[in-house]
């Protein structure tokens, strides 16, 4: 009878467990299906409990031109969680005695710059405090203009060794570990010292050491020339609709594609002993006081709360021309996010999707996106005028349960108007809007100034340049501004 009974409890803490699973993953499916609903997700999201995956599906397309949609197997690129993958071979490599953290670039580069390359650590790459630029092609932001010497990146497909010879002539930015900068160049370095201590090319040690060994057999490190099945396109959101991302440049920074599938295996592979060791992983998931090190980001408040409520988590993104990316791990509870775009999107949104998984995750409550009241205002401008656009505004502030007005974007449409498309009114129109949401935004005002100076009505211009200085007494170009226009009258 005992027996009988402790199997019954058994099989009710199962059957309330799986429950609680497809609870949580009806509620991710409610929530994800009105981003794309909202054209605000276009990829692959994966959610896991312990490994195990209580959600996964597919949104949108891989391909426009063919129309071909994506699944949960589709290739995306990954970019900066290259990164990540890059600092675990150094510290496979530094566990076998071939590479010293506090070794220096020169011990290992001989051609590297004695000046610069002396100084800067093997940690000081990891942590990004090594002084060393951005990335060779500098390139902004947005992820959808760039300069050409990234063009050029391309075009001449530049090995590993040739990209740090580039990045060796760059003046540091600072003292190596003295400060922080974000630098994909100190990755790329990192992969140059990986190829050096092994003797083989950088995608050979990625074999050798993740790929075989965790058997994420879709996953690699991305060419020019390889045909490779069932991967995306990359596009670029436009305020005229989607184009093709353009292609950027390989490196040990950002220069892998992989599946949600074979992101999971990995990922679970960092709770055990199969890639490196418990004290290597206390340093790459340690807290450093330059926000982010080898390749991680950690966040103690995942939700923002009291201390007594806080979880751990650490994460890592990436994003390029066409891709975004973003691995989410709650260490303590073994929860896992994974979300792959193949659309870069101009309002990034990966931390706010999984914020609200997150949410779902622990039982608290979440909210479902709203749709963007300046996109849906642009399109009716584009198809009905400046008359009707301005009336869908006034509807959303008779009710706005369903959409959402976002400073940024406001003002990126402003002047898209303004110096794209040769609307002067209609960008004036969407300025003044911004200001009356946001009346304590000085960018807003500043943006205002300039649309009416670009009208030439400079006394408009100087009165909102003014209010612009009097919420942010720091704007000098502001101050340039009125300096201009009152010496041209």
């Amino acid at each position: 009878m005992r027996k009988y009974f402790y199997c019954l409890f058994i099989l009710c803490c199962y059957t309330s467990n799986n429950l609680n699973a497809q609870s949580k993953a009806g509620h991710i499916e409610k929530l994800m299906n009105q981003y794309a609903a909202n054209d605000q997700f276009n990829g692959v999201v994966l959610i896991a409990e312990k490994g195990k995956v209580i959600y996964q599906k597919a949104f949108g397309v891989a391909d426009y031109e063919w129309n071909i949609k994506n699944t949960t197997d589709t290739k995306f690129e990954i970019a900066s969680i290259t990164k990540t993958v890059t600092a675990l071979m150094v510290m496979q490599l530094a566990e076998r005695g071939k590479i010293d953290l506090n070794g220096h670039i020169s011990d290992y580069l001989k051609d590297f710059p004695q000046e610069t390359g002396s100084k800067i650590t093997i940690t000081h790459l990891l942590t990004h405090s090594s002084g060393l630029q951005t990335d060779i092609a500098d390139f902004p932001s947005s992820g959808n203009n760039f300069p050409d010497i990234a063009a050029k990146i391309n075009e001449d497909f530049l090995s590993i060794s040739e990209q740090v010879s580039l990045i060796a002539k760059r003046p540091l930015l600072f003292e190596p570990g003295t400060n922080f900068n974000y630098s994909s160049d100190g990755y790329t370095v990192l992969g140059r010292i990986i190829e050096i201590v092994c003797n083989k090319t950088y995608e050979e040690v990625l074999d050798s050491l993740i790929i075989k060994p965790l058997g994420i057999n879709q996953t690699g490190y991305k060419d020019h020339f390889t045909i490779i099945g069932k991967r995306a396109v990359g596009y670029a959101e436009t305020w005229l609709g989607y184009k093709r991302g353009r292609p950027f440049g390989i490196a040990p920074s950002g220069g892998m594609f992989s599946t949600a599938g074979d992101l999971l295996k990995w990922e679970q592979a960092l709770y055990t002993d199969k890639i490196i060791t418990q004290p290597s992983k206390e340093i790459i998931f340690r807290k450093t006081p330059f926000v982010t090190g080898n390749g991680w980001k950690v966040n103690e408040n995942f939700f923002n709360t009291k201390s007594s409520d806080s979880i751990k988590i650490v994460k890592c993104t990436g994003g390029l021309p066409g891709f975004t990316a973003l691995v989410v791990r709650f260490l303590k509870d073994n929860k896992t996010i994974i979300l792959l775009e193949n659309i870069r999107q101009m309002t990034y949104r990966h931390d706010e999707i999984a914020g609200e998984i997150g949410n779902i995750l622990y039982n608290k409550p979440y909210t479902l996106p709203k749709k963007s009241l300046a996109k849906e205002m642009l399109k009716t401008l584009q198809s009905s005028g400046k008359e009707q656009a301005m009336n869908l505004y006034k509807s959303f502030k008779k009710n706005s349960s369903t959409w959402y007005l976002n400073e940024n974007e406001v003002n990126s449409i402003g002047y898209f108007l303004l110096y794209n498309l040769g609307k002067k009114d209609a960008a004036l129109e969407f300025l003044k809007m911004n200001t009356m949401e946001f009346p304590n935004s000085a960018n807003a005002f500043d943006s205002l100034g300039e649309a009416y100076m670009e009208n030439g009505d400079s006394k408009n211009a100087i009165e909102n340049y003014k209010k612009s200085i009097e919420l942010n007494p720091g704007n000098d170009n502001a101050k340039k501004m009125i300096e201009k226009l009152t010496s041209n009258k």
